[in-house]
């Protein structure tokens, strides 16, 4: 199970990347030491070879001179196959043989023809010039080579040789070969590759350990998150998941998960306050239907007992089925099932023609009604729909005003937006209660009208949202509430 864990492969992941920086910075150290060792070595020969030369020229031009004090013609003294120039370059090395210097250095000097004339140190298996070098000096290059030799019987050691040919009148008059053994240079590089190779392991275990820490420091709150989801349940909803202080991604997704178990929360209450108003709903009228029956089966009654027994059940059953019709028509407007046939509607000459088919409800309850039309309002919206949201808060507005009392209609265009404002001077609506009027199967326990379900508002909210609009309330106790839509007009965003 841990090997499949994030915090296994965090660590695993970290060690890896780890160790392959550490493999790749450790090349880059070991190559750039080896170019550096490289470059100071041959930088070294290269100043000694030309020290050389420069040390034996000076021998053979101070021998010119006493040659000249001697009659001898300076311009037929030459460098080149001169057995007095031989002399001068052994007697330098005899000279130079315990020098300092040249502790570490092997020297030879050989004529034009490749072969040795001097050595500071006799080493046989370096003694001739190799074919390639020796054509490339006689081009006057300079070249820069790595040979293996034995210095001690049975002990090959790596050399590093720069063989710099000395011209006179443009041709090459002798070569001086220098060489420098390379042991330094490799015993500084294993041991940089023995420091590697042994702070490797160390590397990867140092970096697993660290890196199991950091995926456990980094990983805590999400445990704890673990944890507190354990313990949630369809009854425990009200937990929450500690939120982490840093402003990061598990930050976020603790935010994230304690605003899903918010709306888990309020959709678990929701549904279950659904449950209990709907069971109180239906408890009513099948109580009527039930005490009805067995009043009337206690004794046999007349034709027109049995008949008043049967309108009552009836009037019931319709009841019944108007509640669940009106769950149905939410349940499918709040997922979206019903499509609405949208077309081009003057909003105006809606609430016109649905007051005038109320105006009869109003006439019977004596109740004054006002409809002021200020202007054509066209939106975009399903006509059945929206006839059905005027009626349900207009009929609302008569179950509630008084007779004598009054309802006001206004419509018309305001702001891109079609507004209509539906007001009656019923007994209003207390402050605590206005945020629910919504709800269903929920009504003002002081103003609930007999026969209301709660529904008619909860329709009308649902119908308002389908069409992007916005409905709201205003409402003052004992003097009566104002509902207002707000509906996009047609071609505005």
């Amino acid at each position: 199970m841990f090997l499949k864990s994030i915090r296994f492969k965090i660590s695993l992941w970290y060690v890896s990347i780890f160790s392959l920086t550490f493999i790749a910075a450790g090349f880059v150290i070991y190559h750039n030491l080896n170019q550096r060792l490289r470059g100071g070595i041959d930088n070294l020969l290269e100043l000694r070879a030309e020290g050389i030369a420069n040390s034996i020229d000076t021998y053979w031009e101070t021998e010119k001179i006493e040659a000249a004090r001697n009659g001898v013609k300076i311009e037929t003294l030459s460098k080149v196959d001169n057995l007095n120039f031989i002399k001068i370059a052994q007697r330098w090395v005899l000279e130079r043989i315990n020098d300092p210097e040249l502790l570490n250095i092997i020297v030879q000097i050989f004529d034009s023809h490749g072969e040795q004339i001097a050595s500071l140190k006799n080493i046989p298996s370096i003694i001739a010039l190799p074919a390639e070098t020796f054509n490339a000096v006689l081009q006057g290059i300079s070249r820069f080579d790595e040979i293996s030799a034995e210095i001690s019987p049975g002990k090959p050691v790596k050399l590093r040789t720069l063989t710099l040919p000395v011209r006179e009148n443009g041709a090459v008059a002798y070569i001086v070969q220098i060489v420098s053994p390379l042991t330094h240079m490799y015993a500084t590089l294993k041991n940089l590759k023995f420091i590697l190779f042994l702070l490797l392991p160390l590397t990867v275990i140092i970096s697993g350990v660290v890196g199991a820490f950091l995926a456990k420091a980094t990983l805590k709150p999400v445990n704890r998150m673990i944890d507190t989801a354990q313990h949630i349940s369809a009854e425990n909803l009200k937990s929450r998941i500690v939120t982490p202080k840093s402003k990061d991604e598990l930050r976020r997704l603790a935010d994230t998960f304690n605003e899903m178990l918010e709306r888990l929360e309020k959709a678990f209450l929701s549904q279950r306050k659904l449950i209990e108003d709907l069971a109180h709903e239906l408890k009513t009228p099948l109580a009527v239907m039930k005490g009805e029956l067995e009043v009337t089966l206690k004794r046999v009654r007349s034709t027109r007992e049995y008949e008043s027994t049967l309108d009552i059940n009836l009037e019931e059953v319709n009841k019944l089925i108007k509640i669940l019709e009106e769950l149905l028509v939410l349940a499918r407007l709040d997922k979206n099932i019903v499509a609405l046939e949208t077309k081009p509607i003057d909003v105006s000459e809606l609430v016109e023609s649905t007051v005038n088919d109320i105006k009869i409800l109003a006439e019977q309850k004596k109740i004054a009604f006002h409809l002021s039309i200020k202007g054509k309002a066209v939106v975009l919206g399903d006509e059945n729909r929206l006839k059905r949201l005027f009626l349900n808060i207009l009929d609302n507005a008569l179950k509630y005003t008084e007779p004598q009392g009054k309802v006001t209609v206004e419509s018309g265009p305001e702001a891109n937006q079609a507004k209509v404002t539906i007001s009656d001077t019923g007994p209003g609506i207390p402050e605590d209660q206005v945020p629910r009027i919504f709800d269903r199967f929920y009504g003002a326990e002081k103003t609930r009208v007999p026969g209301g379900f709660g529904l008619g508002l909860s329709i009308a909210k649902s119908i308002v949202e389908a069409h992007k609009g916005q409905i709201q309330v205003e409402s003052i106790l004992n003097k009566g509430s104002t509902f207002t839509i707000l509906l996009p007009l047609a071609g505005k965003p």
